[in-house]
C-alpha cells in the first residue's frame, strides 16, 4: 500500500554545524557528580533490599517514581534512593519497561525469561517463561511478544501463575512470487503492535522493512516501506496506540550512515524529518526514541566522523507537529526522563560521547547531578497509584 506522505521536513546544515560548537560545554556538564545521600564519592548506591529487616515500614512514595533497567538489575528509584530491585543480566534494547498501569517493571533477560518488579511491594522474581526477542505491553497488566510464524503471545503479570496466552493469530499479506523474511514485533502500547518484515531481496544491511500496525483482530493495516537500508529497531507508540514514531538509519558503508525519524499515524499517513549533517562525513544515528505518556516523542541523536576515529555527545532533540528540535537548555544524554518539576534524570554516556548504548543514571536539580546507578540503558516514570 502507497504511503501517504506529506512533504519532508528538512533540518538545516547550518543548526547542527552551531550545535557541535556546544559539544565541549555540554561534555563538561557532564562532570562533577556527587554522590547520591550516604554513599561515597565516586560510587554509586547500593541497592536497599525489600527484606531488609526495618522497625517501621517505610512512608509510601509521595511523587512519581523513576524505573530503570541496568546490565545486572531492573530497579525503583524514589527521589535519588533505590528503593527496590531484582537481579538478573540484561542486554541494551529498546523495549518498553513499565506496563500500561505502572504496577510493573519488566524486562527480558539474555536467556530470553522475564524479570518483573513489582512498584507497589518492591517484590522481584524471575518468571522460567520464554518470551521473544522483543516486548511490549498490552492493557493494564500484560505484556506482548511474537511467536513465529503469525502468533502474538501475551502473558498477565498480575498473576503469578499465569501462562503465556495466544493473544491473536497475525496474518499479513500474502506477496506473488516473493518469500518474506520473518515478521518481527519492534513496539505495542495501548491495544497497537507494530511488526516490521523485509518483503523483498534484502540490503547488505538487512532492509528495507514493510511495516503494519495490528489493532485487534481485524487486517493488519499496511504502514508502507521504512525508506531505509537497515532494519527498524528504534520504535515507540504514543499511549493511546495511535501514533508512531521511529528511527531510520542509511547506512554507506560498515562505519557510516545518516539518520532519519519518521512519525506516521494509525493510517500509514508519514512525515519524515530528515537529520542533515555538517558535511558528507559526518554520521548520524539515533540510540534511543521515547514517548513519554503526555507530549511528543522525544530522541537522542549522536553524531561522529565518518573519515576519523572522532565521535560526539549525543543531544537530545524534541519531535514537534512540523520539525525536530534540539530541546532548551541544550542536554547531552542518551535518555531524559522528567520526574518531577524542577527534577529530571538523565541517562549520561560513560565517556562523554556515544560508544556504548548505556552509561551513568543521574537526578537533576538546578545545578546538581547526583549519581544512582551505571550501567542503565533505559528509564521510564511511574506516576504513583491513586
Amino acid at each position: 500500500m502507497k504511503n501517504l506522505q506529506r512533504p519532508n521536513s528538512v533540518t538545516p546544515p547550518a543548526t547542527l554545524t552551531v550545535l557541535l560548537a556546544l559539544i565541549a560545554c555540554l561534555v563538561a556538564a557532564c562532570t562533577g557528580l556527587e554522590p547520591a545521600p550516604g554513599t561515597t564519592s565516586g560510587t554509586s548506591p547500593s541497592p536497599s533490599s525489600p527484606f531488609d529487616p526495618t522497625t517501621t515500614a517505610p512512608p509510601p512514595p509521595t511523587g512519581p517514581l523513576l524505573a530503570y533497567r541496568a546490565a545486572d538489575e531492573l530497579g525503583v528509584v524514589d527521589g535519588t534512593s533505590v528503593i527496590a530491585s531484582v537481579a538478573g543480566a540484561f542486554a541494551p534494547s529498546n523495549d518498553l519497561i513499565t506496563t500500561e498501569d505502572g504496577r510493573f517493571v519488566f524486562a527480558r533477560t539474555t536467556d530470553s525469561q522475564v524479570a518483573t518488579l513489582d512498584v507497589a511491594t518492591g517484590e522481584g522474581t524471575t518468571r522460567a517463561v520464554p518470551v521473544g526477542p522483543a516486548l511490549g505491553t498490552a492493557g493494564p497488566s500484560s505484556i506482548v511478544w511474537w511467536e513465529q510464524p503469525n502468533r502474538l503471545m501475551q502473558l498477565d503479570l498480575a498473576d503469578p501463575d499465569s501462562q503465556p496466552v495466544l493473544q491473536q493469530t497475525v496474518e499479513l499479506p500474502q506477496l506473488a512470487g516473493v518469500r518474506p523474511g520473518e515478521p518481527r514485533l519492534i513496539v505495542a502500547r495501548g491495544g497497537t503492535a507494530v511488526l516490521a518484515r523485509v518483503e523483498g531481496p534484502p540490503s547488505p544491511f538487512g532492509g528495507p522493512d514493510t511495516l503494519y500496525a495490528v489493532h485487534g483482530p481485524g487486517a493488519p493495516t499496511p504502514l508502507g516501506q521504512a525508506e531505509a537500508n537497515t532494519p527498524v529497531t528504534t520504535a515507540r507508540l504514543s499511549a493511546d496506540g495511535a501514533s508512531l514514531a521511529y528511527a531510520l538509519y542509511r547506512s554507506t558503508d560498515s562505519a557510516c550512515g545518516t539518520a532519519a525519524v519518521v512519525v506516521s499515524d494509525a493510517a500509514g499517513a508519514q512525515q519524515i524529518f530528515e537529520v542533515a549533517g555538517p558535511d558528507s562525513d559526518t554520521g548520524s544515528t539515533v540510540p534511543k526514541l521515547w514517548w513519554p505518556t503526555t507530549g511528543q516523542p522525544k530522541l537522542s541523536l549522536a553524531m561522529w566522523r565518518c573519515d576519523r576515529p572522532e565521535t560526539f555527545p549525543p543531544l537530545v532533540w524534541q519531535v514537534t507537529p512540523e520539525s525536530i528540535e534540539q530541546i532548551v537548555p541544550a542536554t547531552s544524554a542518551l535518555q531524559t526522563a522528567d520526574v518531577a518539576p524542577g527534577q529530571r534524570a538523565l541517562i549520561l554516556p560513560q565517556t562523554g560521547s556515544y560508544t556504548e548504548p548505556a552509561g551513568a543514571l543521574v537526578l537533576e536539580e538546578s545545578d546538581r547531578r547526583i549519581a544512582i546507578k551505571d550501567g542503565v540503558d533505559a528509564i521510564a516514570v511511574v506516576e504513583p497509584s491513586p
